[in-house]
């Protein structure tokens, strides 16, 4: 008897090892779901219109640079061919001297300002190679309003039969309006002065103060301003003559 509980105590036991050996084996076989990583579609959605936005600004921002750019570019071209047109005026001016020009054996004044034609006698031609070039020659600028263009035109001499090309170039492009008037000192738009004697060789040698140039590139209006060589010595003498020829001695 005393056997029999003994060997059932035994089995107890061992029974109630199992179940617990299984009771702490059990949770290593569970499976544990882990939550999933990534963007929701929400999310990429979100990132999505936030990069097309900062893309469009950033392309918005490229192209008013490169306008810029190109804005100054041509701004700096127009600014250089309006200095070029004026040094070369003002070469011209500084250089006008009082001389008159034989054309076809017509007696031009040294300076014709006349129906918007403009044309005068300057001097400072080189010549390195000594060919004989002539030190004068004439020059004129020339306004075609068709081709909004201002052109100078010069002749290499002073006599000539009429039939003579000038070299012309441009000198500015895109000019709306162009107007040039004498200063002497007041504004006219005509020279040799109609009070003057034209007849006498002296008064066509006659330069006025100076000149204004008024005109307009590209919607932008300038006005510029050149004095000339001061010839009223011409004029004493030439009052000197007409005394000492209406009092002779």
């Amino acid at each position: 008897m005393q056997a029999k509980n003994k060997k059932n105590q035994t089995l107890h036991s061992q029974n109630r090892s199992s179940s617990t050996a299984l009771g702490l084996a059990a949770p290593s076989g569970v499976t544990r779901v882990k939550p999933a990583s990534g963007f929701t579609l929400v999310e990429l959605l979100v990132a999505i219109a936030i990069f097309a936005v900062l893309s469009a600004l950033g392309w918005k921002v490229f192209d008013y640079l490169i306008k810029v750019k190109e804005r100054n570019t041509e701004h700096e071209i127009n600014l250089g061919q309006l200095q070029e047109a004026y040094q070369q005026i003002l070469r011209d001016t500084v250089q006008a001297v009082p001389l008159t020009a034989n054309i076809n054996s017509d007696i031009q004044p040294a300076l014709v300002l006349q129906n918007g034609r403009f044309n005068f006698s300057k001097t400072g031609v080189t010549d390195p190679l000594q060919q004989g070039i002539s030190p004068d020659e004439r020059v004129e600028y020339q306004y075609r309003a068709d081709e909004k263009k201002l052109y100078r035109l010069k002749y290499r001499n002073l006599n000539s039969s009429g039939r003579d090309q000038p070299e012309s170039s441009v000198l500015l492009n895109d000019v709306s309006q162009f107007e040039i008037v004498v200063l002497n000192p007041n504004e006219s738009t005509s020279w040799p002065d109609a009070q003057g004697h034209l007849n006498d060789a002296t008064q066509k040698q006659v330069l006025p103060k100076g000149i204004k140039i008024k005109l307009m590139v590209k919607d932008v209006a300038y006005e510029w301003i050149f004095s000339l060589l001061n010839t009223d010595y011409l004029k004493p003498q030439n009052n000197n003559k007409n005394n000492n020829s209406n009092n002779p001695t």
